[in-house]
C-alpha cells in the first residue's frame, strides 16, 4: 500500500513538473519577442527627482570650488561694453587715474573696502554706490585743481567679485560669487535652478539698504527682455519663494509633464497662463481644452476655445479652476505584450497603435479591439477606427488566443487525471 501511494506522488511530481517546464519555456518565449518590440513610454523614469547623496553633494562643492578659483583667475566674457550710466562702484573695482601734459603718468587704484578711491595730493574720496559716470565726474572735478595744466581721466579696469546669497525654493540654496555685470537669473542658475514647489512670478531681492524689487522670472523665460532681469549688488539677497497654500491656485490635469497646482496672477487669462506653464504645443488643440469651475457648488463645463461662432481668447481664470488639457498621448492596454502610454501621430488606427504594443494579429482575428474616445466618451469597434489624442485603445482576447488558453490549462489537468488513474488511485 505505502509502495503504491509513493508510486502515485512521483507520477504526480512528474506530470507537474512537466506542466511548469512548458510554462517556464513559454515565458522565455514571450520575452525573447518582447525584447524586440518598441517600449512604451515609461514616465516614472522621466520625470522621477534627481537626489544627490552626501558624497556627491561634497563632490559638487569641491568642483565648484575649482570652478571659482578659474573663474577669478580669467577674464570673462561680457554682453557688451560696461554702460556707464547704469554700472554701481563698490569696493574691489579697479580704475586707471591717467595724467596726461607736463606730467604724464598712470595709476592703478582700487576702490578700498571703505567704499573710497585714494588720488595722490587729492586725498580720499567716496565712490561706493555710485555709478561709473557720476564716479567718474566726482574724482575728476576734485582732482583738475590740484594737477592744473595737465589733462585727467579715470577708466574702468578691471571689474569687483562679491557675495549674493541665494536662498528659497532653489536646488542648493548658499552664498555665491559674482560680478556687477552678472544677472538675477544666472545667479538662480548657479545655485542648480528653482524646485518644483517655486513662485517664479514673485522672486524678492532684497538689497543691503533694506529696500527690495521683485523680479518675475516666468516674464523673462517668455519674452527675454533683459530689462526686467536686473544685474545683482553686493550683498544682494534672493529668495525664491515657495506657492503658498492660500494663494491664488488653480489645479492642471494633462500628461504628466503640465499637471499639477500652479499660482495664478490676478486677471491673468487663460492663454497667458498656458504659455507662462509652457503648456501648449505646436500641435495643441485650443477647442479641446476644458476649464471646470464651480459656481454655487455646481460644477460648470466651459470651453473658452471652442471652435464655433464664438470664442474667448481674454478667458479670465479664477481660484480654484480645473484645467483640463487634452493629452499628447494614446494609451494602450488589454492583450498586448507593452500596454502603456504613447506618442500621438495624426492619422493612425487603433490596429496601428495595437501593433506598436505588441498586439499579435497573425491568426487574423482582429475584432476585438475597441476604442474609449476621451473628449466624447463613447466607444467604438474595430481595428480601423481612427484614434485622437487621449484616447484608450482595448485590445481584447480573441477566440484563437481564449482556445489556446483553455487548451493548456485542460492538457496540465488531463496529464494529472491519467497518472492519477493509471496508479489506480480512482479504483475502488
Amino acid at each position: 500500500m505505502r509502495l503504491k501511494k509513493l508510486i502515485i506522488s512521483l507520477m504526480l511530481l512528474v506530470a507537474a513538473g512537466s506542466c511548469i517546464a512548458q510554462l517556464i519555456d513559454e515565458t522565455q518565449t514571450v520575452r525573447e519577442k518582447q525584447s524586440s518590440l518598441p517600449k512604451a513610454v515609461d514616465f516614472s523614469k522621466l520625470f522621477e527627482a534627481d537626489k544627490m547623496t552626501g558624497d556627491e553633494f561634497n563632490a559638487w562643492q569641491r568642483n565648484r570650488q575649482i570652478k571659482l578659483r578659474e573663474r577669478l583667475g580669467e577674464v570673462e566674457a561680457l554682453e557688451g561694453a560696461v554702460d556707464a550710466n547704469k554700472y554701481i562702484v563698490g569696493p574691489g573695482d579697479i580704475f586707471s587715474f591717467n595724467i596726461w601734459g607736463a606730467l604724464e603718468h598712470q595709476l592703478p587704484l582700487q576702490v578700498s573696502p571703505e567704499g573710497k578711491l585714494l588720488i595722490p595730493s587729492v586725498g580720499e574720496i567716496n565712490v561706493a554706490g555710485l555709478t561709473l559716470t557720476k564716479a567718474r565726474n566726482k574724482v575728476l572735478d576734485m582732482a583738475q585743481p590740484v594737477y592744473a595744466g595737465s589733462k585727467l581721466s579715470l577708466s574702468l579696469e578691471a571689474l569687483r567679485f562679491f557675495r549674493v546669497h541665494v536662498v528659497g525654493e532653489v536646488q542648493f540654496p548658499g552664498t555665491y560669487i559674482a560680478r556687477a555685470v552678472d544677472r538675477i537669473s544666472e545667479m538662480i542658475t548657479l545655485a542648480g535652478g528653482i524646485t518644483e514647489r517655486a513662485w517664479k512670478g514673485g522672486i524678492e531681492i532684497r538689497h543691503t539698504d533694506s529696500t527690495k524689487s521683485i523680479f518675475n522670472l516666468n516674464a523673462f523665460e517668455l519674452t527675454g527682455n533683459l530689462n526686467t532681469d536686473s544685474f545683482v549688488t553686493g550683498g544682494d539677497i534672493i529668495f525664491i519663494p515657495p506657492i503658498g497654500l492660500n494663494a491664488e491656485l488653480v489645479k492642471v490635469e494633462a500628461d504628466q509633464e503640465s499637471s499639477g497646482s500652479y499660482r495664478i496672477l490676478e486677471g491673468e487669462t487663460l492663454l497667458t497662463f498656458l504659455q507662462r506653464i509652457r503648456a501648449l504645443k505646436r500641435n495643441s488643440d485650443l477647442s479641446k481644452i476644458l476649464v471646470i469651475r464651480q459656481t454655487e457648488g455646481t460644477d460648470v463645463y466651459l470651453y473658452p476655445f471652442q471652435i464655433g461662432d464664438t470664442y474667448d481668447l481674454k478667458f479670465i481664470l479664477e481660484t480654484n479652476d480645473r484645467i483640463i488639457l487634452p493629452s499628447q498621448y494614446v494609451y494602450v492596454k488589454g492583450s498586448v505584450r507593452q500596454p502603456g502610454a504613447y506618442p500621438y501621430v495624426f492619422n493612425l488606427t487603433a490596429k496601428e497603435y495595437a501593433g506598436m504594443a505588441g498586439g499579435d494579429f497573425r491568426s487574423g482575428n482582429i475584432t476585438g479591439v475597441k476604442v474609449y474616445h476621451s473628449r466624447t466618451g463613447k466607444t467604438e469597434s474595430g481595428a480601423d477606427v481612427m484614434v485622437e489624442p487621449g484616447d484608450i485603445v482595448h485590445l481584447h482576447l480573441n477566440w484563437d488566443q481564449r482556445f489556446g488558453n483553455y487548451l493548456r490549462i485542460v492538457t496540465a489537468a488531463t496529464s494529472l487525471i491519467l497518472a492519477a488513474k493509471s496508479a489506480g488511485l480512482f479504483d475502488k
